[in-house]
Parts: structure tokens; C-alpha cells; sequence
């Protein structure tokens, strides 16, 4: 959950990497410019939906969300390579002090890569879809001590690579980026385009979506989560993947509880693409905005997420 900061497009593509394990639904292509996004083409989305979506929370608020809304919501749960595999509908995992070239090489035998064999092995062994994001935001550490975008790439597209190697095809790789990011210009270093690993290594274009208003990185504008979503999903459809939000949340306002209620309806609206949303209801932290009150705190903002969730026809944990 970050504003992002540096750097460069990425590397090729190798030719021995299979197509997407697995495509979540059947696109057509249609035309239309959309250059500020760095794509050449809109997807026209299909007349039928997918099966029903995931809503939820993240981790380190979960728990408050299931007993505030009294209903049963999908989690996604943050961890490590050296760390054990987390049990959620999502899970985003990095390598802690590693850098990104440090990911990308990452050679059989060394303690890194036996980690991410582990992962691969301990997730193939599991039930049903799991949504994994490698490294959340890079752009928002652009210029860090993790490295450029082309390192990112390459680290991506490494992990991907020994995951598929594992036969760990269960996962759906879900590249996790600021909303921010999909606005910005790609002469911007921290534009969502410079830091896409590839259509053959992504099968979900995620996006963390903040209506941060008069908190944080906000200017005092109320932004709905159909505005924050737009260019992701012009993204998404031009590349023929799905599109989920691994963070949303709105600070704390009176308006809250319409403004989840106004996403419920924007979810509807493109489940052709979406597929998963997962509040992001922690309490404020010492290091990222603490001015910035995500958690739902009352029954009206609690009673707007849990009727999603109760709208089995379309929604799932």
C-alpha cells in the first residue's frame, strides 16, 4: 500500500516458457488506442461471466472483518520464501532482504532457491486456485535497494519459471501494483507498463486500489473505486488477462459504507474481468500513513461488505 518511485522497461522473453497454465475466461479483441497505458488494443469482454468472485480481506484485519460482517470471506495472507506457505485464497510472498537480481539468480542448490521449490511443492500439493503475487509494488521502491524494473522482471519471471519446473500449476500469478501505477505515463519510471513481466507470465493484473481522500498520499478528492479501477482494467482487457484489487479500502468517512456499497455494483458491472477483491482493513501503523484509517469501525461500513459476501449468486470466500 505505497505511492511509487525509478526505472526501466524489461528483458526478453525466453522462447521455452510455456502459455499461461491457465486462462480464467475467453477474450476477444477488439480496437481502440488506449497509449497512456502502453497498450495498442481494448478487449471487448465476454457476454457471460465467470464463476462468482472472491471477496475478502487482507491479513492483519481479517479476523476483525469476518466477526464484523458475520460472514465467511476469502483471506489474503503476506510471507517469505524462507518462511511456511500461508493457508488463503491469496498470498503474496517475497525474499526478504534479497535483491531482485539476487531472485533472478537464484541457482539450484543455493538456500533461496530451495525455498522457492518448497513454496512450489508445498502449494502444487493444495486444492484449487491460488492466487500468488511475487513482491507487491515494486514500483513504489523504484531506485531501492532492491533494484530496477528490469530486475523485477527478471526475479518475476524466475520465480514463475521454477514454479512451473514444479509442476505447481494450480497457481494464478497475480501481479500486484499500486492503481496509481496505471495512470501514471510510461516516460514515468514507476508506470505500470515498465514493470509488466509479460503476458506469458501473468494471468491476473492486480492493482491496489485506495480512495485515500484527506489522508496520506491524498489531495482531499473522494474517489469511487470504479474511477481508481479504470485504467487497470483497460489494462487487462488489452492484454487479455483478469483483473482483481489484492488491496482496496477507503478512509474512514461517512461516505464509506455508500462508497463499498457503490463497489459492490462496479464488481457486477465487470465480473467479465474481476476476480477477486480483498479489503484491506488494518489499523493504522507507525510506517505507512498513519493518518489513514482503512478498518472499518461501525456497523453500517461492516453491514455494506458483508452484504457482498452474502451475494452468494455472484461472490465467493
Amino acid at each position: 500500500m505505497s505511492t511509487p518511485s525509478a526505472v526501466l522497461p524489461g528483458i526478453d522473453r525466453p522462447t521455452s516458457h510455456r502459455a499461461p497454465r491457465h486462462r480464467l475466461r475467453s477474450l476477444t479483441v477488439g480496437v481502440a488506442a488506449t497509449v497512456a497505458l502502453g497498450v495498442s488494443a481494448t478487449v471487448a469482454p465476454p457476454a457471460t461471466a465467470r464463476t462468482p468472485m472472491y471477496i475478502g480481506a487482507v491479513a492483519g484485519g481479517y479476523a476483525e472483518a469476518v466477526a464484523g460482517t458475520g460472514e465467511n470471506l476469502a483471506e489474503h495472507a503476506y510471507s517469505t520464501f524462507s518462511g511456511t506457505p500461508p493457508t488463503a485464497r491469496m498470498i503474496t510472498v517475497h525474499a526478504g532482504s534479497a535483491s531482485w537480481r539476487d531472485v533472478a539468480g537464484a541457482a539450484p542448490g543455493s538456500a533461496l532457491y530451495d525455498d522457492i521449490v518448497r513454496w512450489a511443492q508445498t502449494l502444487k500439493a493444495r486444492s484449487g486456485t491460488i492466487m500468488v503475487a511475487y513482491n507487491h509494488e515494486p514500483e513504489a521502491a523504484a531506485g531501492g535497494s532492491h533494484g530496477s524494473s528490469a530486475d523485477f522482471i527478471a526475479a518475476w519471471r524466475r520465480v514463475v519459471a521454477i514454479f512451473d519446473a514444479q509442476g505447481a500449476t494450480n497457481v494464478e500469478w497475480t501481479w500486484q501494483m499500486t492503481a496509481y501505477a496505471f495512470r501514471t505515463p510510461s516516460g514515468d519510471a514507476r508506470a505500470a507498463v515498465n514493470w509488466y513481466p509479460g503476458d506469458t507470465f501473468v494471468d491476473n493484473v492486480g492493482a491496489d486500489a485506495y480512495n485515500w481522500s484527506d489522508c496520506g498520499h491524498g489531495n482531499g478528492r473522494w474517489n469511487e473505486l470504479s474511477w481508481l479501477m479504470e485504467p487497470v482494467l483497460a489494462f487487462a482487457r488489452a492484454h487479455g488477462k483478469a483483473a482483481s484489487m489484492p488491496e482496496f479500502a477507503a478512509q474512514s468517512d461517512a461516505r464509506r459504507s455508500q462508497w463499498i456499497r457503490n463497489a459492490h455494483q462496479f464488481f457486477l458491472t465487470n465480473q467479465d474481468t474481476l476476480t477477486a477483491a480483498f479489503y484491506f482493513n488494518r489499523a493504522p501503523t507507525v510506517q505507512t500513513n498513519s493518518d489513514c484509517h482503512w478498518a472499518l469501525t461501525n456497523s453500517a461500513d461492516y453491514d455494506a461488505l458483508g452484504d457482498i459476501a452474502r451475494d452468494l449468486a455472484h461472490f465467493t470466500a
